[in-house]
């Protein structure tokens, strides 16, 4: 089952590998010039040639090269030279949205690293595959990314009862307590599963339509459209979004690597805060037709939600059991998980726990 409103369905994701690594529109950029004016590398000897005995690092994405989170700025700490700092080496496979075949690749060591939709996205996936040996690493933004769209005339949620509700994957848990809450008799709700195109709402193909907070309603503006934006958040509930999964095979031989891949990763967070266009621009050069102005607005839509929620004196990435509940509390009462899952066997905070000094991320490091 997928949460994530990205996910595409009709891909495996495996096939999609192959077929983009070998694409000239999606190599990597080439280094910037103003990096060969580094010295070398900004830790230790020692860290150093740890580091790279960890080999590449492969980095699957989310969702191919969108802005997002845990994409724009994992991109930019290779545009800025952040990894090599640290003697790392880091690869990018363009992923496709569907969070089950993502774990599998990263369990089966065919990639070193991916980023999920949510923590319901991980849960799943351990509810289903008990012996899944992935840990959740970070976790960016503590709030729910799901919204619900609606046209204008809808200004009651109740106004849906009977309607038609189009969903990607399967409906988001948290629109369904948000609507619950507000009133919606479920039973009556006319569910579908839909494509990508957001303009189903306002042709009418549907009366409401789950969607990211970064993604479709950005791209119905852009066209012209009004829309209304129920967000669960506004009704009480919460969540979180965008998860870093590793290998935990890898993850125990190599600590060192996976807290400087945080650390760099981080680190180009914050970069990317104030430097959205240039970091944008580089994830432009994966892809042929990229739409620079859109995920300008990603980007910022995402990083001000990111920072919005940071947890009290922790900085980008930390996460806890605590933050995680809702989200498995939501599995469990829509039977969308049938056991009991311990969050903490899913969970390793120690790496992003060894990177910061409260809110403050201690670079370069060791």
């Amino acid at each position: 089952m997928r949460f994530s409103p990205r996910a595409l369905s009709t891909l495996v994701l495996a096939g999609a590998l192959v077929a983009t690594s070998a694409s000239p529109a999606r190599a990597a950029p080439a280094q910037r010039a103003g990096q060969a004016r580094r010295s070398g590398p900004l830790v230790s000897s020692s860290r150093c040639a740890a580091n790279r005995a960890a080999g590449t690092i492969t980095y699957l994405t989310g969702f191919g090269w969108e802005a997002s989170v845990g994409i724009l700025d994992p991109i930019a700490a290779e545009a800025q030279g952040y990894y090599a700092d640290l003697c790392l080496r880091v690869r990018f496979e363009p992923g496709t949205g569907d969070p089950t075949s993502s774990a599998q690749l990263v369990d089966a060591g065919k990639v070193t690293v991916t980023e999920l939709g949510s923590p319901s996205d991980a849960i799943n996936d351990v509810a289903g595959t008990p012996s899944i040996p992935v840990d959740a690493i970070a976790t960016y933004g503590n709030a729910t990314i799901d919204v619900l769209l609606t046209m204008p005339s809808v200004t009651n949620l109740r106004q849906l009862d009977g309607k038609t509700v189009g969903y990607k994957g399967a409906m988001p848990p948290d629109i369904s307590a948000m609507l619950e809450k507000a009133g919606v008799r479920l039973s009556t709700l006319k569910e579908v599963a839909v494509g990508f195109n957001p303009t189903i709402l306002p042709r009418g193909q549907v009366q409401a339509l789950t969607a990211y907070k970064s993604n479709e309603p950005v791209q119905l503006k852009d066209e012209g459209y009004k829309v209304r934006e129920w967000d669960p958040a506004a009704f009480g509930i919460k969540g979180a979004f965008n998860v870093l999964d590793v290998n935990r095979a890898w993850a125990n031989a190599h600590p060192g690597a996976v807290e400087d891949f945080l650390r760099a990763t981080f680190k180009a967070f914050t970069f990317c805060l104030s430097h959205a266009a240039t970091c944008v621009r580089d994830a432009a050069k994966y892809q042929l037709g990229y739409n620079v102005h859109q995920n300008i607005q990603r980007w910022q839509v995402e990083s001000s939600m990111v920072m919005k929620t940071l947890l009290p004196g922790h900085g980008v990435g930390y996460e806890d059991t605590a933050q995680w509940e809702p989200d498995y509390q939501l599995l469990r009462r829509y039977h969308y998980i049938k056991r009991s899952v311990d969050l903490s066997s899913i969970i390793d905070p120690r790496y992003v726990d060894a990177i910061y000094h409260g809110r403050k991320l201690v670079w370069p490091g060791p």
